[in-house]
């Protein structure tokens, strides 16, 4: 079963023969900035009879050249899920490498135009393209004209006299910082995996978990947040852990959600959605199980303190 609307294709799925209204971005942050963009997109496809696709990259262009650290905001199930509720109808991801790196401007016009179908495309008015970069606005509307695609830019959302960035959210999100992302976003900020099976350890010492697969590079601080799970479209107040767990076994990490309201046994967890709220405390190493518990204890009357100041406001 198809789970979102909007369609994930890849190069190998090129070319796409019905005609095409496009954008080109990496869309990572979703912020205010980006559904500007896309609302376009989506009102121009439809005024046009176009088909919307949303161009992104595989990996990001700057951990390609590993000139920057750059880690993800959201995963590609999140990226559909918004996409998707955006009636936004092809998400085409591009592996990035050295062939496509080489690109020049023209040779990347031709290729939207023969391969993705683009008849107009909508980006940044601060947008570059090919080889290092070497296309800016004035070149692509330029380009459009030869290759019969219409160009529209889109000016930059401000906020707070600062310019709504992925780097800016990036920098929050590294900081914990989670309960000022809403005004970036202009939403929580949220994840939506798919549910792997854990260990069972916070089962057997009295916190069982949901565990959700996430990038190894997640632009996440380690540590307890306070947040809810969505469940078949209900709210689960819940304690949510992204880390490594040190006292249990300190490996690989991943985003464990202890749910602090009952669940249906008969529910069958395939994806669930984690909303964040606050950041409660640091990752930390205890020097045994029952300093754990007791610390678990103690963010678990936090968190249902914070979550419950944050409804009666």
């Amino acid at each position: 079963m198809q789970m979102f609307k909007t369609k994930k294709i890849s190069q190998e799925d090129l070319p796409i023969s019905e005609k095409t209204a496009c954008t080109i971005g990496n869309f990572d942050g979703f912020h205010i900035g980006h559904q500007k963009i896309l609302n376009l997109l989506k009102e121009e496809a439809k005024k046009h009879n176009l088909k919307s696709v949303v161009i992104t990259f595989d990996p990001h262009p700057k951990k390609f050249f590993k000139n920057e650290d750059i880690c993800t905001i959201t995963n590609i199930e999140t990226r559909l899920a918004f996409l998707s509720k955006m009636d936004i109808d092809y998400m085409l991801i591009i592996k990035f490498n050295e062939q496509f790196y080489k690109k020049s401007p023209q040779e990347f016009f031709k290729f939207l135009k023969e391969k993705v179908n683009c008849n107009l495309i909508i980006v940044g008015e601060d947008w570059k393209f090919g080889y290092k970069k070497s296309g800016d606005i004035f070149l692509a509307k330029d380009l459009g004209k030869t290759f019969d695609i219409k160009v529209i830019s889109v000016k930059p959302e401000i906020k707070e006299g600062r310019k709504i960035s992925s780097t800016y959210i990036r920098k929050l999100l590294k900081e914990g910082k989670v309960d000022e992302l809403q005004n970036y976003l202009g939403r929580k900020y949220c994840i939506l995996g798919k549910v792997v099976k854990g260990s069972g350890k916070g089962k057997k010492i009295g916190f069982p978990t949901i565990n959700v697969r996430l990038p190894k590079d997640m632009c996440l601080k380690r540590g307890v947040y306070a947040g809810y799970v969505i469940i078949e479209n209900k709210f689960y107040p819940a304690a949510i852990n992204y880390g490594t767990r040190p006292t249990l076994d300190g490996k690989s990490e991943f985003l464990e959600a202890h749910l602090l309201t009952s669940l249906k046994e008969d529910i069958r967890l395939e994806y669930i959605k984690v909303i964040f709220e606050k950041f409660i405390r640091e990752e930390k190493k205890f020097s045994d199980i029952n300093q754990l518990i007791n610390q678990i204890k103690k963010d678990i009357d936090k968190i249902k303190e914070v979550l419950r100041k944050n409804e009666s406001s």
